[in-house]
């Protein structure tokens, strides 16, 4: 188990190596910062005295260098408007972003856990049909189209909601209808699926020859074991997450990392993008290495390399 673990940990490291060095290199070859923040009439002389003071006059390789030299004393590079460390500008976002995330989560599993169990119990009747049209539909749908939806219906129709900020628990509710619709969606049909395989299992067949009832056997002999091929997902929620919060973001004025970012690419704040690929990146490699390691814990099969995993 441990060599799996060490096997696991060297490709989250190698991937996170490589997602700083092409966003890196992508960012530089894509567009000069200076050009994207000084008028088109400033004088030349200013502006190449501005790429000499940000050191984007020297090569690409000694740039990658020094950015990596930075990096291993924790300094993450500033922005260019104001000077301020790019880290610093980062973390003034994250609590929001966790704020909607979080919630965001939660609502995944609230939703996608007793849909996919009601799906299943009620295999082929009006309730799984209907289960796993919303299912389809929650999943088909857009995140940018659904928050504009719910702010046409709810905010400027029914004025029930605010369409924009982040003050008051209310502003949370569109955002994370939007951000977690799809992930409940995907959640349901997962569980509905390995609901399905347990329930026929022949020690769901022993359980109700032994007198169990049948709330009983579904929640505490087939949903544990249901739940196993359904944290892999989970992990990927993960990442879903948090592509998802740039458009949700975007979409609600939401004070947070994804809408930082969108900003950040369009005025060229190289450190302050690189910063949030950087914090992101790692968010999702560290979701997936938790899940392959409960993955390994829950399932011996997968420790002695006799399941599908190693």
């Amino acid at each position: 188990m441990t060599r799996i673990i060490l096997r696991k940990l060297f490709r989250a490291a190698l991937t996170l190596f490589l997602v700083v060095t092409f966003v890196f290199f992508v960012l530089r070859i894509t567009g000069d910062p200076v050009s994207a923040m000084m008028p088109d009439d400033t004088d030349p002389a200013i502006m190449e005295q501005l790429r000499e003071q940000w050191g984007l006059n020297r090569p690409l390789g000694v740039q990658y260098a020094e950015y990596w030299k930075n990096l291993a004393t924790g300094d993450f590079g500033n922005a260019y408007r104001d000077g301020r460390p790019a880290l610093d500008i980062v973390l003034e976002r994250v609590p929001a972003t966790l704020k909607l995330t979080l919630t965001g989560f939660l609502f995944i599993l609230l939703i996608g856990f007793p849909m996919g169990i009601a799906a299943a119990v009620n295999r082929g009747s009006a309730v799984d049909r209907l289960i796993m049209t919303l299912s389809v539909t929650g999943f088909s749908l857009p995140n940018f189209f659904l928050g504009i939806l719910l702010i046409l219906v709810f905010s400027v129709n029914l004025r029930w909601l605010p369409a924009f900020g982040s003050g008051h628990w209310y502003n949370l509710i569109m955002p994370v209808i939007t951000l977690g619709t799809a992930g409940g969606a995907v959640i349901a049909r997962y569980v509905r699926s390995s609901m399905l395989e347990v329930l026929n299992a022949p020690y769901i067949r022993a359980a109700r020859a032994c007198g169990m009832s049948e709330r009983a056997i579904i929640w505490t002999v087939a949903l544990p074991n249901a739940a196993i091929p359904s944290i892999t997902v989970i992990g990927f929620m993960v990442g879903a997450l948090i592509s998802g919060s740039i458009v949700t973001e975007t979409v609600f004025a939401w004070p947070g990392i994804g809408r930082l970012l969108i900003d950040s690419v369009s005025s060229r704040e190289l450190a302050v993008v690189q910063t949030i690929v950087m914090m992101t990146a790692a968010s999702m490699v560290i979701a997936n290495l938790t899940v392959d390691i409960l993955y390994l814990i829950i399932d011996p099969r997968q420790r002695y390399g006799t399941g599908s995993g190693e």
